[in-house]
């Protein structure tokens, strides 16, 4: 199998997080507010400032998603991933006034979701979900494939329903697998040639929320935005861009194996 990796300092512009207020209609029950996670794919992550831009590819952005690198041309026209876990942490005491013990403020998890990108800037939703109210300190979540060593029922029968769902549209999609992307790759000089390529993928992002998210009970809806900048995966220190082919499912059986660890590994955080 091939194995790439990425250190985090390499990534550390390919997210951004925009929490927003919302205003809205829609409220939740006495204790609780409507918080919906998004994913969204936009360009001004990929004008983030870091290391990876300095000789990275060139992007253009709206779909599909192009990247020239001195090797060639990158296009991307689909991006699939599961997210295993999004959980939002609170902070200790922060939920109950009764005390200061961290029982106090239970945290917030959501299943997991079978995503497809949108590469026009558009969000999708990741999650909504009813919060308990309380002041939230971080956002955790994690892209990966779908154990099947499970112990919760609940937990098991949400993944195990999940699978059905990927596997009634992608037939061939490998236990491993935690993203899919498809496109083509252009060399110099030469034509386009088409890739699907299956990603091994263990991808867990913690970012602290400054300032922290405050849920109030029975509030207008909140709204989380995390901005990823998919070029990041795939643009090399040297100004070159992957050349996806090599890895096509297709006609190599084969997964393209990376990992990042992500801490605080965000350019902008904005609270309107």
């Amino acid at each position: 199998m091939n194995r790439m990796q990425w250190a985090s300092r390499a990534a550390v512009a390919g997210l951004v997080l925009a929490a927003t207020g919302a205003c809205s209609d829609s409220t939740g029950p006495a204790g609780f507010q409507s918080v919906t996670l998004n994913f969204r794919v936009d360009g001004a992550a990929g004008a983030a400032p870091g290391p990876s831009r300095v000789s990275g590819p060139a992007r253009v952005a709206g779909p599909p998603l192009v990247m020239q690198g001195t090797n060639g041309t990158l296009t991307i026209d689909e991006i699939r991933v599961i997210v295993a876990e999004v959980e939002l942490e609170a902070e200790d005491g922060a939920c109950d006034n009764s005390g200061p013990s961290s029982d106090d403020c239970p945290d917030f998890e959501a299943p997991p979701r079978f995503l497809d990108l949108p590469l026009d800037g558009q969000p999708i939703a990741a999650m909504t979900g009813l919060i308990p109210e309380g002041t939230y300190k971080e956002l955790e979540f994690e892209i990966e494939d779908l154990e099947d060593d499970e112990q919760d029922p609940v937990l098991a029968a949400q993944i195990a329903a999940l699978r059905a769902q990927i596997l009634a549209e992608f037939p061939d999609w490998p236990r491993k697998a935690s993203a899919l992307v498809v496109g083509s790759f252009t060399p110099n000089g030469g034509s386009a040639e088409r890739f699907r390529v299956f990603l091994e993928a263990e991808v867990e992002i913690e970012i602290d929320l400054v300032p922290p998210l405050v849920v109030s009970a029975g509030g207008p809806s909140r709204e989380l935005t995390v901005d990823v900048a998919p070029e990041i995966w795939f643009m090399l220190p040297d100004g070159r861009v992957m050349d996806l082919r090599q890895f096509d499912y297709d006609r190599t059986g084969q997964l393209l194996e990376f990992e990042l660890e992500m801490e605080n590994g965000f350019t902008e955080i904005e609270f309107d």
